[in-house]
């Protein structure tokens, strides 16, 4: 009876074990176990590449809007964060080794001081030889530019840096406006606020948009000429001291971009200039660069005469555009609409801006 119950078992084990195996074998093969600790996860390849971006200061108007253009351009290509160098070229640097250190496949950068520009390219080349974009503030040196072959520029016309069209413009003003000749000699009696010194465009501007009035044959009185930084606060105090030295006697008030013409204006309007538009009893014409979306206002209203579009939308996408093919390995302007200059720079026009085409302005800041 014992040996039978034995026997018995045995074959209730050899069953149970035939059962399991054959469960087991019958699984197609390759099908996936449900064990969670296998599940695929996203590999870091499969996360934007890094371009790492920077501006000189967030207090240059001009410079956010390349920012903002640069964010814009780069959503769904790169992961991007536009630092604020704080016109500090140490903290500049600082951030670009943070940006190298997180694995930025391209830098994008304007520069706080165009003499640092060896010592960004050589980080670059550090890292594993990274692509450098400079923008807005040319390296006009071209020895720096020759040498990497992987740095380039992105910025406006370069040489008198839409200065000449702005001269143009005034030019265009006084003819038309015979009123703005107030004392009738035939001369602009003109104050003009000038750049940071320091940087490309400052003394081009300043020089190019006199050229331009006096080869037109009109003669300019300088009654003053000093910098603004670019920054209104500083241009407003300057032009404080300017309108109250010379009041009605000024006929022109030209600055090298529009912050600076901001200034200008809240101090003239403070002194009862302006406060109406064109229609205004006291008059002076203001005329800025950059013809950023607060300028269109002023203009529209007749604060401002006109700007000089410096298109900061058009520049960040060729910067982005840019980047995108050198972190691919491919050439700079390959399969674009851009091309490049001896300087290997790409450039985008400037554009005169008065009341008459301010649309063609107020197109390039619209939501796109």
């Amino acid at each position: 009876m014992k040996s039978k119950l034995i026997t018995l078992l045995l074959c209730i084990s050899l069953a149970v074990s035939f059962a399991a195996c054959s469960n087991t074998s019958s699984q197609p093969e390759g099908t996936p176990q449900n064990d969670p600790g296998t599940e695929k996860t996203p590999a870091a390849s499969d996360e934007l590449p890094i371009l790492g971006a920077g501006i000189y200061s967030a207090s240059d108007n001009f410079n956010t809007y390349i920012g903002k253009g640069i964010t814009s351009a780069a959503k769904g290509i790169f992961q991007t964060n536009i630092e604020d160098g704080q016109n500090d070229q140490s903290t500049q640097n600082n951030q670009i080794d943070t940006m190298l250190a997180k694995g930025a496949k391209v830098i994008a950068i304007s520069v706080v001081d165009v003499t640092a520009a060896p010592t960004i390219i050589e980080k670059a080349k550090e890292a594993g030889n990274v692509p450098v974009i400079f923008f807005n503030k040319e390296i006009t040196d071209e020895s720096v530019m020759q040498s990497y072959d992987k740095v380039y520029f992105v910025g406006s016309t370069g040489v008198d840096y839409g200065a000449t069209i702005q001269g143009e413009m005034i030019v265009d003003a006084w003819k038309k406006n015979p009123s703005f000749d107030k004392n009738g000699d035939g001369k602009i009696q003109m104050v003009y606020l000038m750049g940071d010194p320091g940087h490309t465009a400052a003394k081009p501007r300043a020089d190019y948009v006199k050229k331009a009035i006096t080869d037109a044959g009109i003669e300019i009185d300088l009654l003053a000429e000093d910098t603004g930084m670019w920054v209104t606060a500083t241009a407003k105090d300057k032009m404080d001291a300017w309108i109250s030295k010379y009041g009605d006697e000024i006929e022109f008030i030209v600055t090298a971009n529009d912050a600076m013409a901001f200034g200008a204006l809240a101090s003239i309007q403070a002194a009862g200039f302006n406060t109406n538009g064109a229609q205004s009893d006291l008059y002076i014409p203001v005329i800025g660069i950059d013809a950023l979306p607060e300028a269109l206002d002023k203009i529209k209203s007749g604060e401002m005469i006109g700007s000089v579009l410096q298109d900061a939308r058009s520049q960040g996408v060729a910067i982005v555009k840019i980047a995108q093919n050198l972190a691919a390995g491919k050439g700079p302007v390959e399969g674009l609409e851009y091309t490049l200059d001896e300087a290997k720079a790409v450039r985008i026009p400037y554009k005169a801006i008065t009341a008459d085409n301010i649309n063609e302005a107020e197109e390039t800041y619209a939501e796109k």
